[in-house]
């Protein structure tokens, strides 16, 4: 039996040592140059485009290699002479022996260098690859071949290529209708050995570059891939991607590394271990350079639409942010996520400096330290952030927000802040008069500065804020509830209500946008303290009592002096009980009129206040200057009445008070004015509405007083006077009258 096998395996090795010697043969003697023209001419005929083909080149064994140079392929028609794709030289081969005896693929190293692709559009929008899709589309369908017996069939076990090689290639795009051009240079993959089991090793790199706007960046992918082709799944080592270059006037450096774990079949895919590292400098970025860094795990399930990102971590400058993402919904028209966000503490003023924002703060150590956490729940349109809390310095801040619609940035918010001192976070008040700080440290004339017209055009919003306590301006309020609304280009409304005091206020501002936008405020203070008030919001507390003040004003404009200058509208106010402080104007008539009397040293020790029981005033505005007419003032020792202007553009004050001295007491310090009684003392108040001077007009009032005096007793001797006048015009006209004896009384009788 072995002599017969011996036999059969010679003869069986002597045919394949023919068919070897015969394929070499055939190789040797076959040129297949000369069928070039005819490839040249199927590939024209298939594609309407001329084809060229350089050198042909085919060995047998051990290899059965072909190797093609200088193919070009021309161009669709209309997009010039410039070849729509060109390869310097490819290079495929198979072992033979492999493939005759067990039907086994192994491939040499397929190498393709200087491979160029040219895609364009032009300004029709139509491109030069559309015509060969519509070739293959068009293409008559042809009979499928028979399936080959299960036993000659090749199995992916049974298939293995050296690699891949791409050198020198590169992708032109260019959009003749959008205006933009990308190019893909200098590209290059190399993998390792390819089969069914193993893994290998992926390099690949590119430049790409774009004319508009101007970039260059060179990206580079690398790392071991580990395919299992019978299971359908993936698996990745030491998965590398940077991206390094120039984009605009940016510098930028990016490197991510993960590992990608992916069931085919499932449609599952994993990013484990997932970081990001990104810097990014030029002249327009702030300090010059910024970094991030990312890290995370990441999944997604396609069939199921469902993504998730755990242990998420975001650094960027003095911020950390970390989360855990949740999506569902991602394959239908309703996508979901969810998960909490929080931010550990850090310096708000350190964050902001380090993107180049100086702030201008009274308080230097305002915007120390802030954190927030809150649970995210968002949508590709709107976003809401439910159970927020975010601490700010001192204060603590609790609620929801919301973002109804991104694309017209629709909010809605209810928010609880126990207590914050916004003087802090202001810039400090200026020295000068009539002057602001700005956050940039410049001081400007206050009627110059912008309002926020812009951001409150923009304004879409709806919610509540209740503050347990404020300090704004000086002033301290408690218990304050504000109401926002205003949507879009409408008309916007606050409401807002506190306790102040002793007292309570209640505000109402509506601003209409417009190219003039207007503004219009009511507003009722009820009931409070005036002189803590007045300390606190000008730092002088001088009227005591208890107050009560209204206003119903409107004004237009985009800056603050055309604010004041449009001012319209009617203000009220009124005390009782209290003192109008700073001086006593009882001490200053008495001074005044001791120096009427010759002595100008006259002083006297008093308080500087007169007090009132009761105190009201109201006037008009009208483009910013304040009229009045109807102050009235009572004290024991006083009535005072008083008319006049306040111009409030540039803060200025003509007004004369009218106090009129009663005797119903001697008068603050206990001093005698009974001359004065019932004498109206002009009082004119002028210059600075902060620092008034004032003329006192008692010489004046004095002589009044004289010729009141005169007329009244020349009132009460009317008559006398009138029959003296007549008895004297008599004696002139007709002579002097002699005087009548008078009858002397009857001397009384005596009695019987």
């Amino acid at each position: 039996m072995a002599k017969p096998l011996k036999i059969i395996l010679l003869v069986i090795g002597g045919l394949l040592l023919l068919v070897i010697a015969a394929l070499v043969a055939a190789a040797m003697l076959f040129d297949p140059n000369d069928y070039r023209s005819q490839i040249q001419d199927k590939v024209q005929q298939e594609t309407g485009r001329t084809f060229a083909l350089g050198d042909i080149k085919l060995s047998v064994f051990p290899w059965l290699t072909v190797q093609l140079a200088d193919a070009r392929l021309g161009n669709a028609a209309g997009f010039g002479d410039q070849p729509f794709a060109e390869i310097e030289k490819v290079k495929v081969g198979v072992k033979l022996l492999p493939l005759l005896l067990d039907k086994q693929v192994q491939a040499d190293t397929v190498t393709l260098d200087g491979l160029h692709l040219n895609l364009a559009k032009n300004k029709a929008g139509v491109s030069n690859w559309q015509d060969l899709i519509d070739l293959q589309k068009n293409k008559p369908k042809t009979p499928e071949a028979p399936k080959p017996e299960s036993g000659s069939q090749f199995s992916l076990d049974n298939i293995g290529v050296g690699g891949v090689t791409i050198d020198d290639g590169a992708v032109i795009y260019d959009d003749a209708a959008a205006g933009k051009h990308y190019e893909l240079q200098k590209l290059h993959l190399e993998t390792g050995s390819l089969n069914a089991r193993d893994p290998f090793q992926l390099d690949l790199s590119t430049t790409v570059i774009s004319k508009a706007p101007a970039a260059q960046i060179d990206i580079a992918l690398g790392g071991t891939i580990k395919p299992d082709f019978a299971t359908q799944k993936l698996d990745t080592d030491g998965l590398k991607l940077s991206i390094k270059g120039k984009a605009a006037d940016l510098d930028i450096d990016t490197t991510v590394q993960t590992r990608l774990v992916a069931d085919l079949t499932a449609q599952v895919f994993n990013l484990n271990a997932l970081t990001l590292d990104a810097s990014i400098s030029g002249k327009s970025i702030p300090n010059g350079k910024q970094t991030l860094k990312f890290g995370g795990d990441a999944a997604y399930n396609a069939k199921q639409g469902a993504f998730s990102l755990t242990n998420g971590k975001l650094q960027a400058a003095d911020l950390t942010l970390t989360t855990s993402i949740t999506g569902s919904g991602l394959s239908g028209d309703a996508p979901k996520f969810a998960g909490p966000i929080t931010i550990a503490p850090f310096s708000p003023r350190k964050l902001l400096e380090s993107f180049g924002v100086k702030l201008n703060t009274a308080d230097e150590k305002a915007l120390s330290e802030a954190s927030l956490s809150t649970q995210l729940d968002a949508t590709p349109s709107s976003a809401t952030l439910q159970n927020l809390a975010i601490t700010l310095d001192q204060t603590k801040v609790k609620g929801n927000i919301s973002v109804k619609d991104f694309a017209t940035q629709a909010i809605a918010f209810a928010l609880q802040i126990d207590g914050i001192d916004a003087d802090r976070y202001l810039p400090p008040k200026s020295k000068e008069a009539g002057k602001v700080e700005t956050q940039s440290g410049e001081t400007r004339n206050i009627n110059d500065v912008a309002l926020p017209v812009d951001a409150l055009n923009k304004l879409n919003a709806e919610g509540s804020i209740d503050l347990a306590s404020l300090k704004i301006d000086g002033l301290k309020l408690s218990d304050i509830r504000l109401q926002l609304a205003g949507r879009g280009a409408q008309a916007k409304t606050q409401d807002l209500s506190a306790k102040l005091y002793g007292g309570s206020v209640s505000l109402n501002h509506r601003y209409t946008p417009g190219t003039t936008p207007t503004f219009a405020l009511k507003t009722q203070l009820s009931s409070f303290q005036a002189a803590p008030f007045l300390l606190d919001f000008t730092g002088k507390d001088s009227v005591s009592g208890t107050a009560d003040a209204s206003a119903d004003i409107s004004a237009r404009g985009t800056t603050v002096g055309a604010l004041r200058r449009s001012l319209d509208g009617k203000i009220a106010a009124s005390a009782k009980n209290g003192a109008v402080k700073g001086f006593n104007l009882g001490a200053m008539i008495r001074k005044a009129q001791a120096a009427l009397a010759g002595n100008p040293n006259y002083t006297e020790d008093s308080t500087p206040e007169t007090d009132f029981a009761t105190i009201s005033v109201s006037g008009t505005l009208s483009d910013g200057v304040l009229h009045s007419e109807d102050l009235s003032a009572a004290s024991p020792l006083f009535r005072v009445g008083g008319a006049g202007d306040i111009n409030l553009v540039d803060e200025t004050i003509n007004y004369t008070a009218k106090p009129s001295i009663v005797e119903t007491s001697k008068g603050q310090g206990g001093k005698d004015l009974s001359s004065l009684n019932g004498v109206t003392i002009p009082i004119r108040l002028t210059g600075s509405l902060w620092k008034p001077k004032y003329k006192i007009d008692l010489a004046g009032a004095v002589r009044e007083q004289a010729k009141a005096q005169v007329k009244q007793q020349l009132d009460e001797h009317k008559d006398e006077l009138k029959q003296k006048l007549n008895d004297k015009l008599g004696d002139l006209l007709f002579g002097k009258k002699k005087k009548q004896p008078q009858e002397q009384p009857a001397e009384p009788q005596n009695s019987p």
